[in-house]
């Protein structure tokens, strides 16, 4: 089968089953016919713009970050979800919020800020364990980490260590 239509099989599933899993998304291209390793299916995500996010009753699932439109909004509880689980601890620097995941999880938790739509936030980009947000004018970046700190659990949304030293979770202390 040609990689082309393989990737539109790959962008239906994802949209209509959410797969928990890689393995998962295997069996539902070899029940379709299309007989594809872990590896391959791995690339394919990535191409697409897939990212693991919090789905039903908070286990991880596939979904599109982005898909050329608006994709489903995320709420407050599902950002709260997300951050909870990835966000490690987060800097600020004049209106940009730099937020640190463990590793492999930036792309999910840029994901869910973009689609829960926060007027706060202009945009996000991704690394692999870093997120840079970009605050839109008229709003502070200190505010913004305030509000993300006290929903991912922080000690009162942050702590201090030091002068201005914002602290993640588990003692990882950040300059806001």
């Amino acid at each position: 089968m040609e990689r082309r239509r393989r990737l539109e099989l790959v962008r239906e599933i994802v949209a209509r089953r959410a797969p928990a899993s890689q393995a998962e998304l295997v069996r539902e291209l070899a029940e379709r016919g299309v007989v594809v390793d872990q590896s391959t299916v791995s690339r394919d995500l990535r191409d697409l713009g897939v990212v693991r996010v919090p789905g039903p009753g908070g286990r991880r699932v596939y979904g599109f970050a982005v898909d050329g439109r608006r994709t489903a909004a995320v709420d407050e509880e599902g950002l709260r979800r997300g951050l909870r689980e990835f966000l490690v601890g987060m800097e600020v620097s004049g209106n940009l919020l730099v937020l640190r995941t463990g590793p492999g999880n930036a792309h999910a938790l840029a994901a869910l800020l973009d689609r829960n739509g926060r007027e706060e936030v202009a945009g996000t980009v991704a690394g692999d364990d870093t997120i840079l947000v970009v605050v839109r004018e008229g709003y502070k970046a200190r505010g913004l980490a305030r509000i993300l700190g006290e929903m991912a659990g922080f000690e009162g949304g942050r702590g201090r260590c030091g002068a201005g030293t914002m602290l993640g979770r588990a003692g990882r202390g950040v300059i806001p």
